[in-house]
C-alpha cells in the first residue's frame, strides 16, 4: 500500500514535470514570436523575421479595425547569394506601429523546390469582380520559376486569416515575351471606372525597365494599356504602385507613382532609393506632371509601401537595405534588412510629398540631456541605451557624430547651410563594402536656419527636418547599445544640443 501512495506520488510530480516542460516549451516558442521591440535591436521598428536569412521587400498595409497587418517578404536563405532562394511572405500585427506582433509566414509561400514567392500586393474586392466574395481579399505576387517571372494570384474570405489559390493554381499575368523580367505586381481598385490596375515592372525588346499599366474586369484577365519610362536614366525600375491623393488644404486630386530604382546613372544621390512621380491615371493610363523626386533622401529606403489613411495622408514604411552592401553584412548582426519606423506623408500644392511625422508614440523619456554648445566649440554627451532621439537647431556649418561606445561604428552628418548640403559619412565593422563606406551628399530644402531630429537606434538613424517634411533614413550595423555624440559647432553662433533616451 505505501509503495502504491509512493509510486502514485512519483507519477504526480513526473507529470507536473512534463506538463510544466510542454507549457515552458509553448511559451519559449510563443516568445520567440512575440518580442517586445524593446527586446530586438531595432526598438520601434518592424524587424522581420531575418534572424536566420534576410528580411526585404514591404508588400502591403492593411487596416483591420484598430490594428494594422503588414506583411514583407522574408528570405530563409542568404539572400540573393543563396544557391536557391526561398523567400515568401511574412506577417505581422501592430495596434499602435511601434511594437509588433509577428504572426509568422502567410498562406502565400512557396509550394515546390522550383520556385519562390517574391514582391506583390493585397487589394479589397469591394465589388466582389473576382466572383470570391463582396470584401474578399485578392494577392498577387511573382513567383520565380524556372527562369520566369509570373504573376500568381490568392485569395482571402476571412481578412487575410487564410489564403487559397486562385485561378486554379495558373498564373493570371505573364510577360509579353518568356523569360522577361516581369515582377512586383501592385493592384488597386479604381472605383470610378469599376476595375482593377496593376503597375508592374517590366523589360522592353531593348531590355529597358518600366513601369506597364493593366487592366482588369475580374482580377484575372489582364490587358495592357500603357507604360512608364523615367525621363531620367535611374537604372532598374522596380516595385511600383500608385494612389490617389489630395493635395493638402485644397481639393485637387492626383496620382503619385511610386516606384524604386537601383541604378544611379544620372542621381546625383548615387544610391538606390524610393521614387515618386505626380500625374493623371485615366482608364490605366498615366500622365506623369512631375520629375521623378525622392521620397526619403537616404541610402537604405527602399521597397517601400504606402498605405492610404485618407483623402490627403498617406503612411508608409521602406525596407531598410541596399542590395550594393546587404550581402555583405557580417553575420554578426543578426537582423539583416529591417524597416523604416512609419511615417505619415502628404502631397504639396506644389506636388511635393513631404512628411509630417515619424511615430515614436511617445516612446522617449520626458527627461532630457541638454548642452548649450558655443561657437567654435564641441560637446559630448553619451547615451546609455541604444535608442534615443537627438534634437537641434542646423545655423550654418555644424557636424554631429554619432560613435559606438565600443567603436565598432561611427556615423557623422556634415550640415553645411551656406551650400544647403549635408554630407554624410558611415563606418562599420560588420561591412565588408566601399559602397557603404563612401561620403553621400542631400541637398537639403528649407531656410537658413533649420530644426533637425535624429531617431537612432542600434541598427537605424533616420534623419528629420520637421519644417520641410525632408526625411533621410540610413542604416548603421553596431553590436554595442550604447553611443557617444559629439555635436561639433563649426559656426560662429552657439547651438543646443537635446537627447531623449528611450524609456
Amino acid at each position: 500500500m505505501q509503495r502504491h501512495r509512493v509510486r502514485k506520488v512519483l507519477s504526480i510530480i513526473m507529470a507536473g514535470i512534463v506538463l510544466f516542460s510542454i507549457g515552458w516549451l509553448i511559451c519559449l516558442k510563443n516568445n520567440s514570436k512575440n518580442m517586445t521591440q524593446q527586446q530586438l535591436p531595432q526598438k520601434w521598428h518592424l524587424n522581420g523575421l531575418s534572424k536566420n536569412g534576410l528580411s526585404n521587400d514591404t508588400q502591403t498595409i492593411l487596416k483591420n479595425g484598430q490594428k494594422y497587418e503588414l506583411f514583407y517578404l522574408v528570405d530563409t536563405g542568404k539572400g540573393l547569394e543563396a544557391n536557391q532562394q526561398r523567400t515568401r511572405w511574412a506577417r505581422s500585427v501592430s495596434s499602435d506601429l511601434t511594437t509588433f506582433k509577428v504572426a509568422d509566414n502567410t498562406d502565400i509561400k512557396p509550394i515546390s523546390q522550383q520556385e519562390s514567392v517574391a514582391t506583390g500586393s493585397i487589394v479589397k474586392d469591394t465589388d466582389n469582380l473576382s466572383g470570391h466574395g463582396k470584401n474578399s481579399l485578392l494577392a498577387y505576387a511573382t513567383k520565380y520559376i524556372n527562369g520566369n517571372q509570373w504573376t500568381y494570384m490568392w485569395y482571402s474570405t476571412n481578412q487575410g486569416e487564410n489564403w487559397h489559390v486562385a485561378h486554379n493554381g495558373k498564373p493570371v499575368a505573364k510577360p509579353y515575351k518568356e523569360g522577361k523580367d516581369f515582377r512586383d505586381p501592385h493592384v488597386i481598385y479604381d472605383s470610378d471606372a469599376k476595375q482593377f490596375v496593376m503597375t508592374v515592372s517590366e523589360a522592353d525588346d531593348n531590355n529597358h525597365m518600366k513601369i506597364g499599366f493593366y487592366i482588369s474586369k475580374n482580377g484575372t484577365t489582364w490587358q495592357y494599356t500603357d507604360s512608364f519610362y523615367s525621363p531620367r536614366d535611374l537604372g532598374t525600375l522596380e516595385v511600383p504602385e500608385i494612389h490617389q491623393i489630395y493635395q493638402k488644404n485644397n481639393n485637387q486630386k492626383q496620382w503619385i507613382l511610386f516606384f524604386g530604382a537601383n541604378g544611379f546613372a544620372d542621381d546625383f544621390q548615387k544610391s538606390t532609393g524610393s521614387y515618386y512621380v505626380v500625374g493623371q491615371l485615366k482608364n490605366g493610363q498615366f500622365e506623369s506632371e512631375t520629375d521623378p523626386e525622392r521620397v526619403d533622401f537616404g541610402t537604405d529606403y527602399y521597397a517601400a509601401h504606402n498605405y492610404q489613411e485618407n483623402n490627403e495622408q498617406l503612411l508608409g514604411f521602406g525596407w531598410m537595405g541596399n542590395w550594393d552592401y546587404i550581402n555583405r553584412v557580417s553575420d554578426d548582426i543578426k537582423y539583416k534588412g529591417n524597416y523604416s519606423a512609419f511615417r505619415k506623408m502628404f502631397l504639396s500644392s506644389d506636388n511635393k510629398l513631404k512628411t509630417s511625422k515619424i511615430i515614436t508614440n511617445g516612446l522617449f523619456d520626458t527627461k532630457k540631456k541638454t548642452a548649450l554648445v558655443r561657437a567654435h566649440s564641441k560637446s559630448h554627451i553619451k547615451t546609455n541605451k541604444a535608442a534615443y532621439k537627438i534634437s537641434t537647431v542646423v545655423n550654418g556649418n555644424q557636424k554631429l557624430t554619432i560613435r559606438a561606445d565600443n567603436g565598432d561604428s561611427n556615423v557623422s552628418f556634415h550640415f553645411n547651410n551656406f551650400d544647403k548640403k549635408l554630407t554624410v559619412h558611415r563606418q562599420s565593422n560588420y561591412v565588408t563594402n566601399d559602397a557603404y563606406n563612401k561620403d553621400y551628399n542631400i541637398n537639403l530644402w528649407g531656410d537658413w536656419s533649420e530644426k533637425v531630429d535624429f531617431y537612432v537606434d542600434q541598427y537605424s538613424i533616420e534623419v528629420f527636418w520637421p519644417k520641410t517634411g525632408q526625411v533621410a533614413t540610413f542604416a548603421k550595423y553596431s553590436n554595442d547599445s550604447g553611443d557617444n555624440i559629439v555635436f561639433d559647432n563649426l559656426d560662429n553662433k552657439s547651438s543646443s544640443l537635446v537627447v531623449q533616451e528611450m524609456k
